[in-house]
């Protein structure tokens, strides 16, 4: 496996980043998790425009680093010969010297296995975690609060952890977004809320809309959810995975139309699902 480490092609054994990149001292970076089918990146102009938001949320000037990643996925997928795989782009700040330049490292993993679903979640409170909370949502490497939540819910037999923010109101998951049905209408909370404007999230929102449901962005609080038809959680690696909680049980009939639907987007390439 070849990785792109700062204009750099080198294997993994022979991978190194500079000590004093500001990414990996102080957290000053961004990432975009990619996914790859059939050799194909998925939607990579909307990861583009995700970075580009953070990029200007974090006053990161690097329009010729930005201009430069979709060359150098399809150039990754080739040197590597990628089928299926989740394809990660980081750019940092770079390092403390004076000129330095933003830094871009590319590399990549297989897709999660999911055997079986639906699968486990637990709702945690968000005020007992170090997450970065606020909007626009950037995704940024300062993900400590998340995976301290994501293992306490692994300790307790949970998938994933579903947040509640401080005021009652349900946010996302650690590392993914979050659906619920009810009554014909998919709800997912709203952008205002902080959460992660997830290039999954948009692309199952036109699906659900091609398919005659109603789509609300909205406040969802977390004591509404026993009260929910269907539920699941989204992301570039599970594409919609149904989810249930302690006491809740669905038939996640339209959960798995839309699980059929983006599978179906992914197969076929990057394209308008409406």
């Amino acid at each position: 496996m070849q990785l792109y480490i700062n204009g750099k092609w080198v294997g993994e054994a022979e991978a190194t980043v500079p000590f004093r990149d500001r990414g990996f001292q102080l957290g000053e970076s961004l990432f975009e998790t990619i996914r790859v089918n059939g050799g194909h990146p998925f939607r990579v102009q909307k990861h583009m425009e995700r970075m580009q938001s953070g990029m200007d949320t974090i006053q990161l000037d690097a329009p010729t680093s930005l201009e430069q990643i979709p060359g150098l996925v399809d150039e990754y997928i080739e040197r590597n010969k990628i089928v299926d795989s989740l394809v990660r782009i980081m750019i940092t700040r770079g390092t403390s010297a004076p000129g330095a330049e933003p830094a871009i490292y590319i590399s990549s993993r297989e897709l999660p296995p999911v055997d079986s679903w639906p699968v486990k979640v637990v709702f945690l409170e968000e005020k007992n975690y170090p997450i970065l909370r606020f909007h626009p949502a950037i995704k940024s490497g300062n993900y400590l609060g998340n995976m301290l939540a994501k293992r306490d819910a692994e300790q307790v037999g949970a998938f994933e952890p579903v947040f509640i923010n401080p005021e009652g109101y349900i946010t996302e998951c650690a590392i993914r977004n979050v659906f619920f049905i009810k009554n014909g209408t998919l709800y997912t909370p709203s952008l205002e809320l902080g959460v992660l404007p997830g290039v999954i999230r948009d692309t199952i929102m036109e699906l659900a809309r091609k398919r005659g449901l109603q789509v609300e962005e909205s406040f969802i609080r977390a004591e509404r959810v026993d009260a929910m038809d269907e539920a699941f959680i989204s992301s570039t690696g599970v594409g919609v995975l149904p989810i249930f909680w302690d006491g809740f049980q669905s038939n996640y009939d339209i959960s798995q139309e839309l699980r059929n639907d983006l599978t179906d987007v992914f197969e076929a390439g990057e394209r308008n699902v409406t």
